[in-house]
């Protein structure tokens, strides 16, 4: 085992999400900057989560005590609920640090007691914190097991047996074993990758760009290897010999995609002008290197009946790279969920540079099941979601039989039955409604909160063909939000 500790932010994501995941790490990675002052090495796993070694802290500082406080007092400047956990491994840090939000002050747990605090914990942990597939946590609770000391009891075989590499990896969470080591050891020498630029670059997306190639050698070397990297050291040096140093782990394995993500949400949060961060840069990096911490085998996937990828992400793939080198100024994007209310906003467009779409379960949480982003909002339109959105929606009217406009009532109901809506000069005929359906954002900040209604619209052009609108009202103006075909 060793000693870790974790800080985590569990409202960062949906504070700072609403622009975007590439916002929420620009945005974060000013926070695990001031952490490294007092340890140069951290690991980011994921976006309001960092764990380090507290072996040297702790020594240099005078207790897992006293560092616990100094960075609870870093934290303290940040307008975010935080946690600052330690315990003898990177599970138990976690869920102290977790355990730390709520009670306000630091959670630091002795090592006489860290397994009592393990089995004390629920079995719900084990995906909250150890990363453990939620269906699998879900099978041990329905078998009764509701405590990590429930779960121990089973017994390692009973677990490797039923959940195969996942039921180890449970073993190990449950019973203190420390599975992913934080001291960088030594790395094969093949899979090591470094690339250097003749002339410094200032932009973050010029330097993903440029070491795209080097991405692509360094996973392909892996991959030829059967092995895929979990966890990754990225560093980037400047011509003023300044440099960034940052543990990315990913438990799936990195992709080319997702590494270059990684790395650009590294420079995003460094590369600032002066103004915006006295530490920041005086200079543009002139150096980039990939240091491999920690390599396993390809986990087993059932190949498709006739092998290979489906032909339709072989024919995306092939579709965007030909739209792509067409000309420069063409951007492929592809959806990824957000969150929120708002039609507009639930989906943001991340570059396809970005994303491995042959990787089936990355696509699934990027616009189904998501990964740290609420599926759930009340007051969000409900699915089917609306097939075409306006950016900027247009004005609309809307009035009942006798011409007059309608509106709606303090009780969120229609004052009388829309008949006929106009929308950038033409009537359609009103035929059936739903709704209206009252949402109030911020209601506690004077500058940013919100009061609006949607209604759902069945409507009949002139040629009788049916379209579903999607309204809103909000300062008695009524708006087309979005179509459904």
């Amino acid at each position: 085992m060793t000693r870790s500790i974790a800080v985590v932010f569990p409202q960062w994501q949906q504070q700072y999400g609403a622009l975007g995941e590439q916002h929420a790490f620009t945005m974060f990675e000013h926070v695990v900057r001031s952490l490294t002052t007092i340890s140069p090495l951290v690991e980011v796993e994921e976006v309001g989560t960092v764990v380090m070694a507290a072996r040297g802290p702790s020594r240099y500082f005078g207790g897992d005590v006293a560092v616990a406080r100094m960075l609870h007092e870093l934290c303290r400047v940040v307008d975010s609920p935080f946690g600052v956990g330690v315990a003898d491994s990177r599970f138990a840090a976690t869920a102290a640090a977790h355990l730390a939000v709520s009670r306000g002050t630091p959670c630091v747990v002795e090592s006489a007691i860290a397994q009592q605090f393990l089995f004390a914990l629920p079995v719900a942990s084990l995906a909250h914190v150890g990363g453990i597939s939620v269906d699998t946590v879900d099978l041990l609770g329905r078998l009764g097991l509701r405590t990590c000391e429930a779960v121990h009891g089973v017994g390692e075989a009973a677990l490797i047996d039923r959940f195969g590499t996942e039921g180890k990896h449970v073993w190990q969470l449950v019973s203190g074993a420390e599975v992913r080591y934080l001291a960088p050891g030594a790395p094969p020498s093949d899979f090591a990758r470094h690339i250097e630029f003749e002339s410094p670059l200032t932009s973050a997306d010029h330097v993903v760009a440029a070491t795209r190639p080097t991405i692509d050698a360094l996973v392909s070397a892996i991959a030829g290897q059967g092995q895929q990297c979990v966890r990754m050291l990225v560093t980037c040096e400047t011509d003023h010999a300044e440099a960034t140093s940052r543990i990315w782990g990913e438990p799936r394995g990195f992709g080319a995609a997702s590494l270059a993500q990684r790395l650009l949400y590294q420079l995003d949060g460094w590369l600032v002008s002066n103004e915006a961060d006295p530490d920041a840069p005086t200079s543009g990096v002139v150096r980039v290197e990939f240091t491999p911490l920690e390599t396993r085998e390809v986990l087993v996937v059932q190949p498709l009946l006739w092998g290979g990828n489906e032909e339709n992400t072989e024919r995306a793939a092939r579709a965007a790279a030909m739209a792509s080198a067409v000309s420069e100024h063409v951007q492929v994007t592809v959806p990824r969920w957000e969150g929120g209310r708002d039609v507009a906003t639930v989906f943001s467009q991340v570059p396809i540079a970005l994303v491995d779409l042959s990787d089936q379960h990355e696509s699934e949480q990027r616009v189904n099941t998501g990964k740290g982003v609420a599926r759930d909002w009340s007051g969000a339109v409900p699915r089917p979601s609306p097939a075409s959105i306006a950016v900027v929606p247009p004005e609309a009217t809307v009035l009942n039989k006798a011409g007059a406009p309608v509106g709606v009532t303090g009780r969120h109901e229609l004052d009388a039955e829309p008949a006929v809506v106009t929308v950038s000069g033409h009537t359609y005929v009103v035929m059936r409604t739903a709704g209206p359906w009252p949402v109030e954002e911020r209601w506690w900040d004077a500058r940013r909160k919100r009061r609006h209604v949607r209604l759902q619209l069945l409507v009949q052009n002139k040629r009788g063909a049916l379209r579903v609108f999607l309204m809103g009202l909000e300062n008695h103006q009524w708006r087309l939000l979005a179509r459904y075909d």
